[in-house]
C-alpha cells in the first residue's frame, strides 16, 4: 500500500524538535498544546493533572478526543500564551515557530513538536515518542501497539470489487498517493482515482463521474460547518449533488481525517464498518 500522508504539515525545529522527549525520565509537570492536532497527542497520553490548556479547538468536531478535552481550560495558543502560563512543556504541530519556542525556552519551557511522518510505521513511533516526552513512555507504546495490532487486523480482511469516490463540499476529491485514498483502500474497497488518472489533491473531474461513475459515496466535513464552500465551489454542481443522492453513502467523521494520517485506523475501521451496515462488506464478525 502506497504511504500514507505525513501527519502533520509543519516543518521540524531543529533544536527544539525532540528536547522534552530526550528528559523522558522527568514527566513535565505542566503541559500547554497550542492546536487541536496537538491536544490530540496530550489528550491521549498526559495525565489530566499535568494540562495546563489545550487550543481552542479541542472540543470542535476536528478533535479526535474532543470528549476528554471537555472542562479542562483553554488557550489560543499563542507565544504570549506561553509566557504567561510558563509550563514547562509546549507541544505543538501547525502552530508555533522555530523563533518562538526559542524566545520559550529562555523562560524555561521546553517544546515538543512531532516530526513529518512519511511511512505507517512512522505514525507509531511518533505516538512513542510523544509519551517519553510527556513522561508516560509506557503509555506511548501501548498505544502503539494496539494500532499497530488493529492495522494488521485490516490488512487481513477481506475486500470488494466495488470502488468509491471521495468527496468534499468543496468540491476536493482525494487521488492516488493521497492519505484518504490509502484508507479507503485500507478499508477493504477500492477507488476511481486510478482509474480516472488522478493524483493528489485536486477538484473533482465531474464530467469523468459522468462517463465513469462511481459504485459508493465516502465523504467528510458535509454537516459540521468545517469547510467554507464559496458560491463558485464544483460541490454546488447538479451532477455533484446527483453523485451524493443517486448511490450509497459513508459519511466519514471529520474528526478522523482533520490530522492527516494520525488516526488513519480508526478512519479505516469506522469506513469499513459503514460499508459492513450497507452490505457492501462482507461481515466477517457475523461470519464467525
Amino acid at each position: 500500500m502506497k504511504t500514507l500522508g505525513r501527519l502533520f504539515r509543519i516543518l521540524p525545529t531543529a533544536a527544539l524538535l525532540c528536547a522534552a522527549a530526550a528528559r523522558a525520565d522527568a514527566a513535565p509537570e505542566t503541559v500547554m498544546s497550542l492546536d487541536f492536532c496537538a491536544d490530540q497527542f496530550v489528550l491521549a497520553l498526559a495525565d489530566r493533572n499535568q494540562i495546563m490548556a489545550l487550543s481552542d479547538g479541542a472540543t470542535g468536531p476536528e478533535s479526535f478526543y474532543a470528549e476528554r478535552a471537555l472542562g479542562l481550560p483553554k488557550s489560543h495558543g499563542s507565544l504570549e500564551d506561553v509566557l504567561a502560563g510558563a509550563p514547562a512543556l509546549q507541544v505543538h504541530t501547525w502552530r508555533g515557530t522555530p523563533a518562538g519556542d526559542a524566545l520559550a525556552a529562555r523562560a524555561g519551557t521546553q517544546t515538543f513538536q512531532p516530526p513529518w511522518t512519511l511511512t505507517l510505521e512512522d505514525n507509531f513511533n511518533n505516538l512513542e515518542t510523544a509519551g517519553a516526552a510527556l513522561g508516560h513512555a509506557d503509555r506511548g507504546r501501548a498505544l502503539a501497539a494496539d494500532y499497530r495490532a488493529r492495522l494488521a487486523a485490516l490488512k487481513a480482511q477481506p475486500g470488494t470489487g466495488l470502488k468509491a469516490v471521495y468527496m468534499t463540499p468543496s468540491g476536493f476529491t482525494a487521488g492516488v498517493g493521497t492519505y484518504v485514498d490509502d484508507v479507503i483502500h485500507l478499508a477493504g474497497l477500492g477507488t476511481i482515482a486510478a482509474d480516472i488518472d488522478l493524483h493528489g489533491w485536486a477538484p473533482l473531474p465531474l464530467e469523468k463521474m459522468v462517463l465513469s461513475p462511481p459504485d459508493l459515496v465516502i465523504g467528510s466535513y458535509f454537516n459540521e460547518g468545517a469547510v467554507h464552500i464559496s458560491s463558485w465551489a464544483s460541490g454546488r454542481h447538479d451532477v455533484y449533488k446527483r453523485l451524493l443522492h443517486g448511490r450509497p453513502v459513508i459519511m466519514v467523521p471529520s474528526r478522523y481525517l482533520s490530522c492527516g494520517g494520525a488516526f488513519f485506523v480508526d478512519a479505516a475501521e469506522y469506513i469499513r464498518a459503514e460499508a459492513q451496515k450497507a452490505g457492501l462488506l462482507p461481515d466477517t464478525e457475523a461470519a464467525r
